[in-house]
């Protein structure tokens, strides 16, 4: 019996080779767990539920979450992003509890312009794992009465107006490997608070020249000018 369904949310801005190989990296690693993907254009990975094209904001990335929350029928949601790289035993994490939001602290930055890891010790909503139905509650009240889609962060409940988590209870889990969050300048945010002391290798993933290589550029690791 799976305990957890990956929900996968993208407003499909990112490059669409960039984004299959992103997906291509969750099937191979993810031990066959349920998916729910909601888009803003028809995709074909898990359980897909397209909204259309509704825009890009803070705002309806949450609507998008909620969504596909609501699709799901396992106990646990698992967090998973268009722009994010993630090792098989992060989707091997259940919580303990149902009513608490699980969030991984072994995370880690990469922009398309470096060849090389930013260490991200808070970690994100891109790497957490959080009881289903505690998810839906709570952002079922963030968006009483609130518009089904908005574009403007203005609308956007006032907690996180205020740049706070919309979670009052966060509890930390690490994982063994690194989850990466790749800023390739298409995403909503080009840019994210983290350690800026440059790491060039990591654990599972290797060098970060390679890493770029592959993920953003399509290159393999045996193409001669990837050396790292």
């Amino acid at each position: 019996m799976n305990n957890t369904t990956i929900i996968y949310y993208t407003s499909n801005r990112e490059d669409p080779a960039f984004e299959a190989r992103v997906q291509e990296n969750i099937l191979k690693v993810c031990g066959g767990l349920p998916i729910v993907s909601v888009s803003q254009k028809p995709i074909n990975f898990g359980k897909n539920v397209c909204v259309g094209d509704v825009g890009t904001s803070g705002f309806n990335v949450f609507r998008q979450i909620e969504i596909a929350c609501k699709a799901a029928t396992t106990p646990f949601v698992t967090s998973a992003e268009a722009d994010c790289i993630y090792p098989p035993d992060y989707f091997q994490f259940i919580p303990p509890k149902l009513d608490v939001c699980y969030r991984n602290s072994n995370t880690y930055l990469v922009g398309h312009r470096r060849d090389y890891f930013y260490k991200k010790n808070e970690g994100g909503v891109w790497s957490q794992v959080v009881g289903r139905d505690f998810y839906i509650k709570r952002l079922g009240e963030l968006f009483a009465g609130a518009p089904l889609w908005n574009v403007e962060e203005k609308n956007f409940p006032k907690e996180r107006r205020k740049g706070e988590d919309i979670f009052n209870v966060i509890e930390r889990f690490e994982t063994t490997n690194p989850c990466i969050s790749i800023k390739t300048g298409k995403g909503m945010r080009h840019y994210s608070h983290s350690d800026r002391t440059p790491i060039h290798e990591l654990p599972y993933w290797g060098g970060g020249k390679k890493f770029v290589a592959y993920f953003l550029q399509g290159k393999t690791i045996e193409d001669k000018e990837v050396t790292r």
